[in-house]
C-alpha cells in the first residue's frame, strides 16, 4: 500500500470519527464553489462542527461558531468566500483554517 493510501485511510477514519464526536455519525453531502472554480464541486462528504477554539493568527484564543471539513482528496482547497451548500443551507468561507493534505477546514458563517 502507497504512503498517499495510508494517508488517505487515516483521513477516512480520522473524518468517522470527527462525525461521531459532532453527534451525526453520518456525512453530510454538500457542494463547494469560489469565485475561481466556475463549476461546484459536489457530493463532498462534509462534517460540521460547532464552537470550536483554535489559535489564532496574533496567538490570541479564537471561537469559531461553526467549521466545515472535507477530506482533502475530494477537495484539495478552500479559498476565503468560497461556499458550502448543504441542502438549503449555505455557509460562506471566512478562514481557512487548516489544510494538512488530509483534511480540509475551514472557518465559516452562515450565509
Amino acid at each position: 500500500m502507497s504512503r498517499q493510501q495510508l494517508m488517505a485511510r487515516a483521513a477516512r477514519a480520522i473524518f468517522q470519527r470527527m462525525r461521531e464526536e459532532g453527534g451525526s455519525g453520518e456525512p453530510l453531502l454538500g457542494s463547494y464553489s469560489d469565485h475561481v472554480q466556475s463549476v461546484p464541486v459536489t457530493d463532498l462528504e462534509l462534517v460540521i462542527l460547532r464552537d470550536i477554539e483554535r489559535v489564532g493568527p496574533d496567538g490570541g484564543l479564537v471561537v469559531d461558531q461553526v467549521q466545515i471539513s472535507v477530506l482533502a482528496e475530494q477537495l484539495c482547497k478552500v479559498r476565503r468566500d468560497g461556499l458550502f451548500v448543504i441542502g438549503s443551507d449555505r455557509w460562506l468561507v471566512f478562514d481557512p483554517v487548516r489544510n494538512d493534505g488530509v483534511i480540509v477546514t475551514a472557518a465559516v458563517k452562515s450565509a
